[in-house]
């Protein structure tokens, strides 16, 4: 079976942790045996196919690890702001209230920026300096204040959870259980148990319908509903 142009931005994208690493002598090589395949290959235009297929998966890579750098800074620049609204009000002799109240308005303004991927980031420069050899205290400090800001923007998120069947594909965007569960928790204590009840009925109906589906459902996206059913049972049934 041929394989489609159409088909290979979603085949490298499953597969790009392979390509990024394909770096060197080692991508190299690679690309230079599947030419020399194609071209003791008899198929017709199979040379031709070949190169074009490794320039665009080439130009793929790049094009990711250039965005991938995009992403970075921006989320290194959105932390910069809150770690400095948190931590320079004072040099400007302003009063405690005055800064909470700056960093309210900031937290409120940037929420659109709090992605799944800036939460990543947040919880990669926390474990970064969790796991350092050496804990000073300057970055003992630093740490206290990024778990803060980890704190706010997930208690931000919890408010700005949608209605409905909205929540859950909301929640879906977060690959990493902390942070899928962590906003899920801001919402349900925001919104409160009426608001916890519904859900739980959702992802019940969610879940009994999976059985239903021809060829079955992917067992992630089961564990997944699974696992905010089971959080979303406890919060009713802690606050009932």
């Amino acid at each position: 079976r041929h394989l489609r142009r159409e088909h290979l931005p979603s085949i490298l994208t499953k597969n790009i942790q392979l390509l990024v690493e394909l770096r060197g002598a080692s991508g190299v090589s690679l690309f230079q045996e599947q030419l020399t395949k194609a071209a003791e290959s008899s198929e017709e235009g199979m040379i031709e196919k070949a190169e074009a297929a490794v320039e665009y998966i080439v130009y793929f890579a790049e094009t990711f690890v250039s965005e991938a750098k995009n992403v970075d800074d921006k989320n290194k620049q959105l932390l910069g702001k809150i770690i400095k609204c948190m931590t320079c009000g004072t040099d400007e002799g302003k009063l405690d209230l005055e800064k909470q109240e700056d960093l309210d308005a900031l937290m409120k303004d940037e929420t659109d920026n709090f992605t799944p991927g800036f939460l990543r980031h947040l919880d990669g420069e926390c474990e970064r300096i969790a796991n350092a050899r050496a804990m000073t205290k300057e970055s003992a400090k630093l740490l206290e204040v990024l778990r803060m800001i980890q704190t706010r923007v997930l208690e931000e998120l919890g408010q700005h959870l949608g209605e409905g069947a909205q929540v859950l594909g909301q929640l879906l965007g977060y690959e990493c259980s902390n942070e899928r569960l962590g906003v899920l928790d801001a919402g349900l204590q925001v919104r409160g148990v009426d608001f916890a009840k519904e859900l739980k009925a959702m992802t019940a109906e969610a879940l009994a319908g999976f059985a239903n589906v021809p060829g079955g459902v992917e067992q992630g996206l089961i564990d997944i509903i699974q696992e905010m059913d089971q959080r979303i049972a406890e919060f009713v049934e802690a606050n009932e």
